[in-house]
């Protein structure tokens, strides 16, 4: 077949069977847009020779795209809450309640279980049935637990409560990141994915100045309500909430999926020309491919098994190591600092994250952001290991407030590159799975960890930060083994 941008017709369409009958005429189903400008770099993700991926370049990146980013960026948002957001009125409670570190642990421990469940289901259920139903039960589910959260009358009904807001939470970033990558030019979508992190630090800080302004007596009930508000708010814009083109595309839904890029042309006011799509290429038997989708697909071949495996546990190792987030108010408590320079502390952190967030969109562009991710958990490693001496050492404040916040700026890159290069790891037919699987790896870290961090922080305060620690450098072992590309 003929050349087209200096690489074979037959690579770019993922035409991979070396039959020239199979692939006769492959070169006459590249789309306009592929032919005429667009880089093979740019289309990054293994199903990036998709002519939807095409015309999303050809739409280019403007209005429409940033409205689904504002969408998606409440799973960020709800996970930040749920991942660290209700630490902040643990104290309270602990006067109110009475309650402990240790049922802290397990109010964390027992939110973790049931994200994996909502993970599963609702990230399975993407990829049958669409982007778009998935978010939205997930998001009607975060919406409804939180604001009943509010209403809890003692622990138990907490933990419950917050445990019907994670099962929607688990399953709501998953599939926000699957809708929002499958709306991103590729030439844009690593960045963008990267950025989505600051939905997460706008979650962190306004539960800390949130915290601040009511969190006395028993105003941490209108504290609740202030956190869920965001996704019922969104929940009832429910109408503009779109499906992925790609989805639709994938799954044979051909004129749909036509009329989804026409509608980001129109909004992006782009000026491209009308889309045609072909009928979806399919998959060829000698190169072991599937038309398998969601979990069956992960696990059709060896490649993708290992590939999914190998992510799982980077995200496993990641999770462990961020455990030290949950416990920043009680170590502040038990070294004597006041609960307001505790959270005014936090909010500096998470603005040096957003920091963190903009170089890693910067340094990951041109495929550097494994090397960065790599990079990322080095430095958190080292970081961990000061922080356990300075704490160990009873060191002055302000070699604590150093030695923590040189651990957030790795910790947040990390993060951001870990959903980026998922992300872009798996093709459209499992990538919401595939996310689900991760998710769920990095929730049963987040079940078991700190069960063990709040009962050995009472006694062996020292151990449980190394164990922290250890964790990191682990994860670097895996970062470095994974073949990303």
């Amino acid at each position: 077949p003929p050349a087209v941008l200096g690489a074979p017709a037959r690579e770019l369409n993922g035409c991979v069977d070396p039959d020239e009958e199979l692939n006769a005429g492959c070169e006459d189903r590249v789309p306009e847009p592929m032919r005429l400008g667009m880089e093979p770099e740019l289309q990054g993700g293994p199903d990036a020779a998709s002519p939807v991926d095409a015309a999303l370049e050809a739409a280019g990146f403007g209005r429409f795209q940033f409205a689904v980013m504002a969408m998606c960026g409440m799973a960020w948002f709800v996970d930040s809450v749920e991942a660290g957001g209700l630490a902040y009125i643990y104290v309270t409670l602990d006067a109110e309640w009475g309650t402990t570190t240790a049922d802290w642990g397990l109010l964390q421990s027992t939110k973790s279980m049931c994200s994996v469940v909502g993970a599963l289901v609702f990230g399975t259920g993407a990829d049958r049935c669409g982007r778009r139903p998935a978010f939205l039960a997930a998001l009607m589910l975060t919406a409804f637990g939180g604001l009943a959260s509010a209403a809890a009358r003692g622990f138990w009904s907490m933990l419950v409560l917050r445990s019907v807001t994670n099962m929607g939470a688990g399953g709501l970033l998953p599939v926000a990141i699957s809708l929002l990558a499958e709306h991103l030019p590729p030439s844009r979508r690593d960045s963008c994915m990267v950025v989505m992190q600051i939905f997460f630090v706008l979650g962190h800080v306004l539960a800390v100045l949130l915290a601040m302004a009511l969190g006395s007596e028993t105003r941490w009930r209108v504290f609740l309500v202030a956190l869920a508000l965001p996704t019922i708010l969104l929940a009832c814009c429910f109408q503009a909430v779109p499906e992925s083109p790609t989805y639709l595309y994938q799954t044979g839904q051909v004129a749909n999926a036509e009329e989804a890029l026409r509608r980001i042309q129109r909004v992006n006011r782009s000026g491209a020309q009308d889309v045609s799509l072909p009928p979806p290429l399919a998959p060829s038997a000698k190169a072991g491919a599937t038309d398998a989708t969601g979990l069956a697909r992960l696990f059709s071949t060896w490649a993708l098994a290992q590939r999914t495996a190998s992510f799982g546990l980077l995200w496993f190792l990641a999770m462990a190591a961020s455990d030290y987030t949950n416990w920043i108010t009680e170590l502040g408590h038990t070294l004597g600092v006041p609960r307001h320079q505790v959270e005014g502390f936090m909010i500096a952190c998470k603005l040096v994250g957003v920091c963190a967030f903009l170089s890693a969109a910067v340094l990951a562009r041109g495929g550097r952001g494994p090397v960065i991710l790599r990079g990322a958990f080095v430095a958190a490693a080292l970081a961990s290991a000061a922080v356990a001496v300075v704490v160990t050492a009873r060191a002055s404040r302000i070699w604590l407030a150093l030695s923590v916040g040189a651990l957030y700026f790795p910790f947040d890159v990390v993060w951001s590159l870990l959903y980026a290069t998922t992300a872009s790891g798996f093709d459209s037919l499992c990538r919401a799975s595939a996310l689900s699987v991760a998710s769920t790896c990095s929730r049963i870290a987040l079940t078991v960890v700190p069960m063990l961090s709040g009962r050995s922080l009472v006694h062996h305060e020292f151990g449980t930060l190394c164990m922290w620690t250890s964790a990191w450098v682990a994860g670097t072992v895996v970062a470095c083994s994974i073949r990303f590309s």
